[in-house]
């Protein structure tokens, strides 16, 4: 996947976790799992960032490019990047009132 459609795929990911957020959570609740989404997707696109500064790239879902493998960083880089948005997803928990998370 080429680098725009990277940051395009976490964008996409981000306002579907976001659409996930109780609207009958109560107001701190809410505020809290915006931040845990802000925080989270941060750090996955510093991963994103690295990777793609490195001349390298992600597949879909995220997941690694066996042609990159043998560069020391990109396994941690794409464990990262699903690991953040994992923490997201467990955060949320399941909600059966909201959709859930299509990629």
């Amino acid at each position: 996947m080429n680098k725009d459609d990277a940051f395009r795929a976490l964008g996409v990911l981000e306002a579907q976790l976001r659409a996930r957020i109780p609207t009958d959570a109560p107001a701190k609740g809410r505020r809290y799992l915006g931040y845990v989404i802000d925080e989270q997707m941060a750090a996955a696109r510093v991963h994103l960032t690295a990777i793609y500064a490195s001349g390298l790239e992600v597949g879909p879902d995220f997941a690694g490019v066996p042609t990159f493998s043998a560069h020391p960083k990109y396994a941690f880089w794409c464990a990262g990047i699903r690991r953040h948005i994992q923490i997201c997803e467990a955060s949320l928990g399941n909600h059966p009132s909201q959709s859930p998370v299509v990629r």
